[in-house]
């Protein structure tokens, strides 16, 4: 892929990691890392939720922190499309090997972590459910609500999102790459508005037909629907393939601006989390529609001044190193907590609120460990292999043929 000419932003960037079957273009935007930390570590507290005794507003924030997944898949387009903004359906090799970059970044720990889970359902006698839709992550497009979600590794549907983003891509990039070329900034606010209003109208849908009441289980529920299902999770990874070209196009904020702006995104954020969302028609929109746009300004603030507190603190090493390591965090947690004793902060302990942070501390380390110990060399052995079997072997060296006359005798 060519270099971009557009300008960067001039710091809080490293260079791109090493391993990845296509070169990276452009450097890594520090602060996204660290995001990727704070909603991998929220969907975990809401997984651990907090003891009875909890503040209520505290109770709803920690419960809402599944609206980290929403930012996953916004990050995810606008980290591709910063990376990979020149890849089209027509480029052949590099095709195939973002496909294999793509796969090699998520399978190996997610097919490791389903192959404990069914040794675990033999061992204790449960049947296997529909297994090879978890081997293929494809488990998330039955309307079977325990098999789509809740057999074997929950958190498992969002891979399942995921791959099914990443085969999007390449044919979506090209579009939002026109818009951009030939309506610039106009082009793609007006994507990301529309992208925005189909999720509104969606959850309007929904609210109206009565669907955003109906629990989890049901096959036309809106968490089934607007939350897990692939196709409605589009919106959020065409208005962060959007963000990445806003960005290359130089967006630039004042430090005092984006103090604020950030300051009042996650105020908003916070605040709203913490409020009753008993009605059908705000639990739908927490799935989605009620966050693209403070998310998207938040990404953009964070991408477009490095110099900003927040921006600052999440480009720490220990924000990096963590964001680095949230995948491996997001997909192992939820298997591993009953081990870990989330039973005694739902039924009080000793003490709760200190199990809490236990839990939690022990679910970082594991991740950790699982990020370096079997998602970091599976996804180097992948490309490895890949390389080896696509660089066509050196040509033999030739000997230079002399004439007769400067031959020895």
């Amino acid at each position: 892929m060519n270099r971009a000419t557009e300008q960067l932003p001039p710091q809080g960037l490293t260079s791109p990691q090493h391993g990845d079957a296509l070169p990276h273009p452009r450097s890594e935007i520090l602060a996204l890392t660290g995001i990727r930390a704070i909603a991998a570590i929220a969907v975990v507290l809401h997984h651990i939720r907090l003891p009875a005794s909890a503040p209520q507003p505290l109770k709803q924030l920690v419960d809402a922190g599944y609206i980290g997944v929403p930012l996953f898949f916004m990050l995810s387009g606008l980290v591709l499309a910063w990376n990979y903004s020149t890849l089209t359906p027509k480029d052949g090799t590099k095709l195939w090997r973002f496909y294999i970059a793509r796969v090699a970044r998520v399978m190996p720990l997610y097919w490791v972590v389903l192959f404990y889970l069914v040794l675990v359902r033999a061992a204790r006698g449960i049947p296997q459910e529909e297994l090879w839709r978890h081997v293929l992550a494809i488990q998330t497009w039955s309307g079977d609500w325990l098999v789509g979600q809740q057999a074997y590794n929950a958190p498992g549907w969002s891979i399942c999102v995921e791959i099914f983003l990443y085969g999007m891509f390449p044919f979506i990039v090209p579009v939002i790459a026109m818009v951009a070329r030939r309506y610039r900034t106009a082009g793609l606010v007006l994507v990301i508005g529309t992208a925005w209003a189909v999720q509104l109208i969606l959850v309007g849908y929904f609210a109206a037909r009565g669907w955003a009441d109906l629990h989890a289980r049901e096959p036309n529920s809106a968490h089934r629907w607007l939350y897990r299902n692939p196709l409605t999770r589009l919106p959020d990874f065409i208005v962060g393939i959007s963000l990445a070209f806003l960005l290359m196009r130089g967006i630039r904020l004042r430090v005092r601006t984006a103090n604020v702006v950030q300051f009042v995104v996650v105020a908003f954020v916070v605040v709203l989390s913490s409020l009753p969302r008993d009605g059908g028609l705000m639990r739908a929109m927490f799935y989605g529609a009620m966050w693209t746009v403070p998310f998207g300004v938040l990404l953009v603030s964070l991408a477009a001044q490095p110099r900003a507190l927040l921006s600052r603190f999440l480009s720490t090493r220990v924000m990096v190193s963590l964001g680095t390591a949230s995948y491996a965090l997001y997909l192992t947690h939820r298997p591993i907590l009953p081990g870990l004793g989330q039973n005694l902060v739902e039924l009080g302990g000793i003490n709760p609120y200190f199990m809490v942070l236990v839990i939690l501390g022990m679910c970082l380390l594991i991740g950790e460990g699982a990020h370096r110990f079997i998602e970091v060399p599976c996804r180097k052995a992948i490309l490895s292999l890949v390389r080896r079997r696509s660089t066509p072997p050196p040509e033999p060296a030739r000997v230079p043929v002399t004439s007769s006359s400067g031959a020895s005798s």
